[in-house]
């Protein structure tokens, strides 16, 4: 069930999914297309939407949709990394990885090596 905060809208604009720029109902997802963002800013050095205003930053959110290609993807990445980045950074709550539950994300091919379990046992 997704909690009633739409009126919630803390954060740093150019960090924020478009369901909370619009002031809609939103749930975990928030978090994963933040997390796209912060690895597209790893991968090229750049937030992928920028603008001097949050209105500027808001309207680039709302009428663009980020992509990494293959030719994009700096040295020391790998293409895997850039469609992990790519499927966080969906406009679209539903169509991110992540809105089907943790596993989707965890499961990705990037992080396929990576050792959950030991995360979870500190």
């Amino acid at each position: 069930m997704i909690p009633e905060n739409a009126s919630d809208t803390s954060g740093t604009p150019g960090y924020m999914a478009p369901e909370v720029m619009c002031r809609h109902n939103h749930g975990i997802e928030v978090d994963y297309f933040a997390l796209g963002v912060i690895i597209y800013e790893f991968m090229t050095g750049r937030r992928p939407y920028v603008g001097k205003s949050r209105k500027e930053i808001r309207d680039q959110i709302l009428s663009r949709q980020v992509f990494l290609r293959k030719q994009d993807v700096p040295e020391g990445w790998s293409y895997e990394a850039a469609d992990f980045a790519n499927r966080l950074l969906q406009r679209k709550p539903s169509n991110r990885l992540g809105a089907n539950g943790a596993s989707e994300v965890k499961n990705h091919v990037w992080l396929r090596e990576f050792p959950w379990q030991k995360l979870y046992e500190k």
